[in-house]
């Protein structure tokens, strides 16, 4: 839906109401942490909902999705300037990160305009370092980590609804066939790659991450199988009908880094690398006695089709290999191309003017060579850092290792900002234990499923740290 502002007065009216939006938004990202991450984790769900999105025309088309992340990026440089910066979180390379981001985009908007290179910076770049700002400057005293576990699954559960209500009205079909709905081809797949990426790792969330207090104090009465693994196998049973063929890779390299640093005795890892092992023999041989039936076929026509030589994933290589011969000088390959410049390249004969279908690439076109290396720093630093021995550190982990993987052929979304910030925010937290000589409030020494302990009774309050907002 589209408002066009044809005169002075509806131009004022326009102003005026989304100014009283900016106070509002503002207030709630300040004062009320929970909503404000739930908000930022909305986005992308609201941006699937609202087809055609809405917009106001202003110069550049500006969305909702807009005005929120430009405030909680306003509200995460407001806590860095008030409480100082955190040393040893990796703070440092995030903001690296945004100024490199505004320098390539003001150096697009001078060359191009306005409008393209502000698409070109808006998902991948602007949503996702506001989110990733707003969360990782969280008070370290709220409980962001049940929080973001709760915020996550329920919006892994409106991907799910709405899933299921593509299903019912389009039917389950291969990614290969053509579908059509009121005489157009549509893709029949009910939501995007990044949001089956969301239901994956919320199955992690609910598999590897700890379980707050009040859930643990319920376990007698809802046993853990039921409250966590069900869950888990239900979402991980969406993310394999969906047939985004990346996310089957991605959910399978978290599963086994989790297993890889789960803290066991031997004889339970070879257990459960046993117990997986008949798991997935048994569903071969279902699928071969056609178990499954039209919907076996329908996963496995959708697997065959990354062996074909015009497969999606050849078709991205091809464009990857034109698009990284692009930049010429030694400056554009440390700075990047500015925002805006357009990703055309000949793919099979036909011209492409889509992003790159890879976050690295991406990275390294428009942020250059030193952007690229900022990102993988970040990864690196914060992967050594989070090793205490709890379960959410482990959790992070496993769920690092699924973006890595998912970068290969996606672009990162708001919602991956979001898990940035909180790496941060676990290592501003730790770093404040380690300097009190406490334990954190809700973080109890706790081990990944199987060796999981219940948290010690009265645990102590966090205290203050210079430097750390509160």
């Amino acid at each position: 839906m589209q408002y066009l502002l044809p005169d002075p007065y509806a131009l004022f009216t326009t102003i005026l109401a989304a100014s009283a939006l900016t106070v509002g938004l503002l207030w709630i990202l300040i004062r009320h942490h929970a909503v404000g991450i739930f908000l930022v984790l909305a986005v992308h769900a609201w941006a699937v909902v609202d087809t055609p999105p809405s917009v106001v025309v202003l110069g550049t088309h500006v969305y909702p999705a807009d005005v929120l992340s430009l405030c909680a990026a306003g509200v995460g440089l407001g806590r860095l300037l008030v409480h100082g910066l955190p040393r040893r979180t990796g703070l440092l390379p995030l903001l690296g990160l945004t100024g490199l981001t505004l320098w390539s985009a003001l150096r697009g908007i001078a060359s191009f305009g306005p409008q393209a290179p502000v698409n070109d910076a808006r998902v991948s770049f602007g949503y996702l370092l506001a989110a990733a700002l707003y969360t990782a400057t969280m008070p370290v005293g709220f409980p962001l980590e049940r929080t973001l576990r709760r915020g996550w699954v329920a919006i892994a559960l409106v991907f799910a609804v709405l899933c299921t209500t593509g299903w019912m009205r389009h039917g389950l079909h291969a990614v290969t066939e053509h579908v059509t709905a009121d005489g157009m081809v549509i893709d029949s797949r009910p939501v995007s790659a990044a949001a089956a990426l969301v239901l994956a790792q919320a199955a992690i969330l609910l598999l590897y991450a700890p379980s707050d207090q009040r859930r643990q104090a319920r376990a007698t009465a809802v046993p853990d199988w039921l409250g966590r693994w069900v869950p888990a196998m239900v979402l991980l049973l969406f993310v394999v009908l969906l047939q985004h063929r990346t996310i089957w890779v991605v959910a399978v390299a978290m599963v086994m880094a989790g297993w890889a640093l789960r803290r066991s005795s031997g004889r339970t890892r070879l257990l459960s690398f046993t117990i997986a092992a008949l798991s997935v023999s048994l569903a071969v041989v279902a699928y071969q006695l056609g178990a499954f039936g039209t919907v076996g076929g329908t996963l496995a026509t959708s697997a065959a089709e990354v062996q074909d030589s015009s497969s999606s994933f050849d078709w991205r290589v091809a464009g990857w290999q034109q698009l990284l011969a692009a930049p010429g000088s030694l400056v554009q390959w440390l700075s990047g191309m500015p925002f805006g410049s357009g990703y055309d390249r000949v793919v099979g004969g036909i011209l492409v003017t889509v992003g790159p279908h890879n976050y690295y690439v991406h990275l390294g076109l428009r942020l250059g060579m030193v952007g690229l290396a900022l990102l993988i720093a970040w990864y690196v630093l914060t992967w050594r850092r989070l090793r205490q021995e709890d379960a959410w550190s482990a959790a992070l982990r496993v769920l690092m290792v699924g973006q890595l993987a998912f970068f290969v052929t996606y672009s990162a979304d708001s919602e991956q900002g979001v898990l940035l910030g909180l790496c941060i925010w676990c290592l501003r937290t730790r770093a404040a234990d380690s300097m009190s000589g406490q334990v954190a409030p809700g973080e109890p020494v706790v081990r990944l499923p199987g060796s999981a302990k219940p948290p010690a009774s009265g645990a102590p309050t966090m205290p203050a740290m210079p430097g750390v907002s509160r």
